[in-house]
């Protein structure tokens, strides 16, 4: 009983001396935190360059489809029976 009670506070100390580590930057170099912080300012731009085009491509989708069916509709007014 003794040596498993051991054993437990001495994980539990390794695993608090860890934490601490890691919360100071020591275990995580803080370059590699950097590092990812400036990738994911990157893929936000990104992201946001590719939701402006999605945009841009649904506005011009929404454009043509209301051209075609203004040119529809004329072609139904004046169509070759009402011409003549």
């Amino acid at each position: 009983m003794d040596s498993q009670l051991a054993l437990v506070l001495v994980n539990a100390g390794v695993a608090g001396v860890v934490l601490i580590l890691i919360c100071f930057g020591i275990l995580v170099p803080k370059s590699v935190v950097t590092d990812l912080r400036s990738e994911r300012d990157e893929l936000k731009t990104a992201l946001s360059n590719e939701r402006d085009r999605a945009d841009a491509a649904v506005a011009a989708a929404s454009a043509t489809r209301d051209i075609l069916a203004a040119i529809q509709f004329g072609q139904r007014t004046t169509g070759p029976s009402q011409g003549a």
